[in-house]
């Protein structure tokens, strides 16, 4: 054993400083990705989900052509600081579309996902050669303690970059109006760009100090070379050549018995990778579900005058890193060891279970933003009938007497159904007011056991009298509100929502003859205007909520009334800090460790593939994400955030039986 060094490498801070201004770029412009593509014309929350988590399916793939270039090629110093400059690009790409609104809403989409492409080549390319770069910097074993704390350092200083990043671009994107919009994406993207630029110069000015490690041979390719002649060797095998230990050794009339202990090791981590995914398919919703969940909840602080965005919630997430990270390790990892929680991969399990515990109170929080669906007992059926008419309707049914309607109103009649389905025989007179033609009707109507059957009540080219059925409308998954527009040969008119608390952010739309076309509509209070004319101000829609807004129009005059059928709970955006926290813990205890088992049980020719190859994890767990999301297992979200929980307690049982037999390995040499 050779005598301890106690000195830190110098380097290393260099390499902390360009990570701290490489991960604000990175999270930066992931902070408010899901917003902006929400934004932009036709582009629903599903589909931004799927857009933000394909960025990250790419980041992390990309990861894998770095650590190949660095372990083969090019070295690690050579691979950051190339890919660097390929990352600045992206950023550049993203913010400059996101600022040329003069062209079509296709190109702008088109150039923006091009600029995340690029920018996913280039930080998913410099994403495992950093941490593995800077490990390079420390003389194993003499400075063994060092190198542990580098890992926590290191994540540390990725999470106080993703705490900066998650408090100041959505600031940036929402306090700051610009180019005549409500929100300032250009500059929310412009601020990563500079600090991508910024942290090569941090990268570069430090090489004279760095250790450089320049790789002897391509050992990606050597590896997989290996790996087919031990196959090959073992399949042709005859019957009396010796058997060997392991199918590997098979490979050793060819390779060295070097080689083919690293590359055992190397597998040996990789098989321990394979439940891993899991973990990223829960941990990057924060920046996709997490925020959309955001949307439907209220972040007004009355003591500050300040609203707490959607986006900028989740930076409890890394600032609790920060804290949590020396807290684990000088008061629970202790603790742990003493009740045998005492390997890496006990504490990635117990960490994946608070992951699992974490979306059980996502969707506890989901569940109570949607609220109740109302249901008909299935012995019952109710008749729903809209009055568009601006006087009273009369009405009696030949099964449940008579009744009368306000006008631009809505009345239920509750029926105790003995058979399959009725019909009824509805008699409608309406006031000498309404002055139509002919103020009666006389009409069936189906009514369906255990169902709402809805019609409109509304005038035929302001001469005769029209009863409409209607579908029904449904709670969103999404918890937005669901808006249908009632109205009398309004159609081609244009209907405008402004939002109150922001009165450039507007959503238009022209009136369908279809009176069963719905739209949704975010969580909000609007003033509506039917051609630039007012005709309801200050109207609220709740989360979750089903609303007809009714309009009638007579005498050049326009009336309107919003008629809510249900709703959720505008609950406090507050609600969402158990769940951030207990992620953040489950972040803390997994993907710390994970860092430093795929460093020190790699082999020295192999670190960066490895660290990339974890980092890989991260784009089978996004990619299940988008799986997810297109089949649509589930109509509502909380259904959805349960089954992630129950998947992430299966997985770490899986891993839990999958780690029993590993041997640890001792890192001897650099």
């Amino acid at each position: 054993m050779g005598k301890k060094n106690n000195s830190y490498p110098r380097a290393v801070w260099y390499i902390f400083g360009n990570e701290l201004c490489e991960r604000f770029s990175y999270y930066g412009l992931k902070a408010v990705l899901v917003l902006f593509f929400t934004s932009i014309q036709k582009y629903d929350n599903n589909t931004s989900t799927i857009i933000v988590h394909m960025f990250i399916v790419f980041q992390s793939i990309s990861t894998l052509f770095g650590a190949i270039i660095a372990d083969s090629y090019w070295g690690k110093y050579k691979t950051i600081f190339i890919l660097s400059f390929v990352h600045a690009m992206g950023n550049i790409i993203v913010a400059i579309s996101s600022l040329v609104t003069s062209v079509s809403m296709n190109f702008q989409r088109l150039f923006t996902i091009f600029g995340l492409l690029i920018t996913a080549i280039g930080a998913g390319g410099i994403r495992p050669c950093v941490c593995a770069f800077g490990g390079d910097q420390f003389v194993m074993p003499d400075q063994e303690d060092h190198l542990q704390m580098y890992f926590s350092i290191f994540y540390f200083t990725i999470n106080l970059g993703s705490m900066l990043s998650s408090s100041i671009t959505p600031e940036l994107r929402k306090s700051v109006q610009c180019f005549g919009k409500d929100s300032c994406f250009p500059l929310a993207f412009g601020v990563p760009a500079l600090l991508m630029l910024i942290s090569i110069v941090f990268f570069v000015s430090a090489k004279n100090m760095y250790t450089i490690i320049k790789p002897t041979s391509s050992v990606i390719t050597k590896s997989i070379g290996c790996i087919f002649h031990a196959l090959r060797k073992k399949i042709t095998a005859s019957s009396n050549e010796a058997k060997r230990k392991d199918w590997l050794e098979y490979a050793d009339d060819k390779y060295s018995t070097h080689e083919i202990s690293d590359l055992r090791s190397a597998l040996d981590v990789l098989f321990l990778l394979i439940p891993i995914p899991m973990f990223y398919t829960l941990l990057d919703q924060q920046s996709s579900r997490w925020v959309l969940q955001g949307t439907l909840m209220n972040g007004k602080i009355d003591f500050l005058n300040w609203i707490l965005k959607p986006d900028q919630i989740h930076l409890i997430n890394p600032l609790f890193v920060l804290i949590f990270i020396p807290f684990f390790n000088v008061a629970v990892y202790p603790l742990l060891y003493k009740i045998g929680i005492n390997t890496d991969f006990r504490k990635i399990i117990l960490g994946g279970m608070f992951a699992a515990l974490s979306f059980a109170c996502a969707a506890v929080v989901q569940y109570t933003i949607i609220g109740q669906t109302s249901s008909i007992p299935s012995n019952e059926s109710q008749l729903r009938i809209y009055n568009n008419f601006d006087c009273n309707v009369s009405i009696s049914g030949s099964l449940v007497g008579n009744f009368s309607i306000e006008q631009l109103d809505v009345l239920h009649i509750n029926y105790n159904t003995t058979v399959f389905n009725e019909t009824d025989v509805l008699s409608i007179d309406l006031l000498s007011s309404c002055e139509l033609k002919s103020n009666t009707l006389k009409q069936h109507v189906f009514i369906e056991k255990g169902m709402v059957s809805s019609y409109l009540l509304t005038s035929k080219n302001n001469v005769d009298i029209e009863l409409i059925h209607l579908s029904e409308l449904k709670k969103l998954k999404n918890g937005n509100s669901n808006l249908r527009i009632l109205n009398d040969n309004f159609s081609g008119q244009n209907i405008a929502l402004r939002n109150t608390n922001n009165k450039l952010s507007e959503i238009s739309f022209k009136l369908s003859t279809n009176q069963d076309q719905s739209y949704e509509l975010p969580v909000g209070i609007y003033d509506i205007y039917l051609d630039n004319e007012p005709i309801l101000q200050n109207v609220e829609f709740l989360p979750a909520s089903i609303n007809d807004l009714l309009i009638h129009h007579n005498f050049n005059q326009t009336n309107a009334k919003l008629i809510t059928l249900e709703k959720g709970k505008y609950i406090h955006i507050l609600w969402q800090v158990p769940q951030t926290i207990l992620i953040t813990v489950a972040e803390v205890m997994a993907l710390v460790t994970l860092y430093e088992f795929a460093f020190t049980q790699a082999p020295l020719s192999m670190k960066s593939f490895l660290s990339a190859a974890n980092l890989c994890a991260a784009a089978v767990g996004n990619s299940l994400v988008v799986i997810f999301s297109k089949i649509g297992l589930f109509e509502n979200q909380g259904h959805e955030f349960l089954f992630y929980a129950v998947l992430m307690f299966l997985d770490m049982i899986l891993l839990m039986a999958m780690s029993t037999r590993y041997k640890y390995k001792r890192v001897s040499t650099q």
